[in-house]
């Protein structure tokens, strides 16, 4: 009698930060967990911050990874940094990706995604060192290598609400594209 079992493969989500080292994302994402253990979630530094780097460093790591195009999806994590060239980049990128690669942009930075945890704000900011200005009222002497998830944690729908407000009504160098991703792919561990 043979016995017919099936091999289950769970979809692997891979979320690829800027720089050597990131901190920031990283220790933000590992308080996260897929949506009903459906995926396994992967996140990884791709070395670099250009935006045509990131993308070639995420897609050549995530071959260790047994990634399948066909069923598997990748995040790149990019911030425009207040540069229109860089802009203009990201822009042209994500429409040559392939459906398996999105691109989740913050204008000016990935910590725009913090602030929004704490207020709605279309200001614009044309500058990194502005914004974290503003985040300073609320995280007091923040430190982008420190994991500040506890804090933000329960402000996460807030988030969320003024995310999508910022990307309906704001200006292109104030928004970022985060809150997107939660609830759908990732929810907090308890």
């Amino acid at each position: 009698m043979k016995s017919s079992s099936k091999f289950f493969r769970k979809q692997i989500i891979v979320f690829g930060f800027e720089g050597k080292n990131n901190k920031t994302e990283t220790n933000y994402f590992s308080h996260f967990k897929p949506v009903d253990d459906r995926y396994i979630l992967k996140c990884i530094s791709c070395g670099v911050t250009d935006p045509r780097g990131m993308i070639n460093s995420i897609k050549s790591k995530r071959k260790d990874l047994d990634y399948n195009s066909r069923e598997d999806l990748t995040f790149i994590f990019i911030d425009d940094d207040c540069n229109e060239e860089k802009r203009k980049i990201i822009k042209a990128l994500k429409e040559k990706l392939s459906k398996d690669t999105v691109i989740v942009k913050s204008a000016p930075i990935f910590e725009l995604w913090f602030l929004n945890h704490f207020c709605k704000t279309t200001k614009e900011y044309f500058s990194n060192v502005e914004l974290i200005q503003d985040l300073n009222k609320f995280i007091n002497d923040y430190d982008k290598s420190h994991d500040y998830f506890e804090i933000l944690k329960s402000h996460t729908k807030t988030a969320v609400q003024n995310s999508a407000y910022q990307v309906e009504h704001g200006k292109e160098c104030t928004s970022t594209e985060v809150y997107k991703l939660i609830d759908t792919y990732i929810k907090v561990n308890d």
